[in-house]
């Protein structure tokens, strides 16, 4: 469960901004908008939260810095050598930003106990680097299992690693992690299984989309095929009725090389490499109905764009709220109906449907998402970028709001900023 994620120094980010997934007072005493976490620094969580704004106002970076902090953590120490730049893009609309590290920290709560994540890098090195947890435990107080300040003067790092709870071939891990390298990341290759559980959060329980329409169907071809979950995916293109009333997968051989490596199939590659390992092909079928009654076969690419990003996300739809994921996904109105955008959200928001506490963090432009009870003010924030090019996260609980369902028209309006200003176009 994600409590918090902030970020400084990032693409259009330059002084830190943070995210919270916090439940505020009345938003805690609706089971629909959040759940309890467990853990007493952060005991009420959101289930889903919507970031306004637009184009180009930082929401999209946001979602790319939650993509690197993941990657970094999971490839930093086994998918680069020594003195290999590290792709990090900072703010360049100021000079007081250049050359400065950029950072990011995530808070979280796995099984109970909440961890306290982050680093600051540049292009050449780690500059620092810090674990804190505090355990699900009575009387138990938060506990600093590991920190690394890099010193200019001294051309070297100082480490504070806990002797109490953290066991294991320290110095080996020390001297191991090299300086663009964290060393979490560094620690699990040498088989450090104290700190296992928040990588593993990091690795397997946070899923980052950055986009839905670059995503590739085989993910959920392959659990059909795999896990017998045809029926399930079904059931969900039914509900969002894109007019598929059956589908049929064939499966082959998979060459993960033959996918060419522009922009649009750069994340089906990744996500088939990550989640099918590219051993299997899935051909995919569809069949509407005709008018007089037989079903008609499709190639899948002949579908519509919306039924394509539906069918595409809907297994890891279904994984996230069946495993209880943190899933973030940009743009996740593009290709689809508000209705259907609705009810996807909506899936996140009904506790007999999110039974294990799955969290989904999207951002759009669709505002239909604002319609009375549907969702809290606290799970609304606005992105706008300052007078210095800088993006900024604003909550809308920071305004005072009568009523949830009056946000749309004002948000359009420009009341709460974070809408375009537009100009009249003129021609010649």
């Amino acid at each position: 469960m994600l409590v918090s994620f902030g970020v400084q120094n990032y693409r259009s980010f330059a002084a830190r901004q943070t995210l919270s997934m916090a439940a505020g007072t009345s938003a805690r005493q609706q089971e629909r908008f959040s759940f309890a976490s467990g853990n007493s620094l952060a005991p009420d969580l959101l289930r889903s939260v919507c970031l306004f704004g637009p184009n180009g106002a930082g929401k999209s970076a946001l979602v790319q810095a939650l993509h690197f902090f993941q990657k970094f953590v999971i490839s930093s120490a086994k998918d680069s050598q020594e003195g290999e730049k590290i792709e990090i893009s900072s703010f360049r609309f100021d000079d007081a930003w250049r050359g400065k590290p950029t950072e990011m920290e995530a808070t979280f709560i796995f099984d109970g106990a909440y961890y306290q994540y982050g680093f600051a890098v540049d292009e050449e090195r780690v500059w620092s680097e810090w674990l804190f947890t505090k355990p699900n435990a009575a009387g138990a107080r938060t506990r600093r299992l590991f920190q690394r300040e890099y010193d200019e003067d001294k051309s070297a790092y100082a480490w504070q690693i806990s002797k109490t709870y953290v066991k294991g071939a320290k110095e080996l891990w020390k001297t191991s992690t090299r300086a663009n390298a964290l060393f979490l990341s560094t620690a699990i290759q040498l088989k450090a299984e104290v700190f296992r559980d928040p990588f593993d959060w990091i690795q397997n329980f946070l899923y980052v989309i950055e986009s839905p329409e670059r995503l590739s169907p085989q993910f959920t071809a392959s659990q059909c095929s795999k896990y017998g979950l045809s029926d399930q995916i079904l059931d969900l293109l039914r509900a969002v009725d894109i007019g598929i009333e059956k589908f049929d997968i064939e499966t082959k051989e998979f060459d993960l090389d033959g996918i060419s490596s522009n922009s649009s199939s750069e994340t089906a590659r990744r996500v088939v490499a990550r989640l099918l390992g590219g051993q299997m092909e899935y051909q995919i079928k569809s069949y509407h109905q005709g008018q007089d009654g037989t079903l008609i076969p499709l190639d899948f690419e002949d579908e519509s764009d919306g039924s394509r990003v539906v069918f595409s996300i809907a297994a890891i739809w279904l994984t996230a709220l069946e495993c209880g994921f943190t899933l973030v996904i940009d743009e996740l109105h593009n290709s689809l109906h508000p209705h259907a955008l609705r009810l996807l959200v909506n899936m996140f928001q009904d506790p007999k449907i999110n039974a294990n506490n799955a969290q989904l963090i999207f951002t759009s432009h669709e505002t239909s998402v604002m319609a009375k009870g549907f969702m809290h003010q606290d799970q609304v924030w606005l992105v706008e970028k300052d007078d210095a090019e800088s993006s900024k996260l604003i909550p809308l609980s920071d305004y005072k709001v009568r009523d949830i369902s009056s946000f749309q028209k004002a948000y359009l309006d420009g009341r709460y900023g974070a809408v375009p200003k537009l100009k009249e176009y003129v021609h010649g």
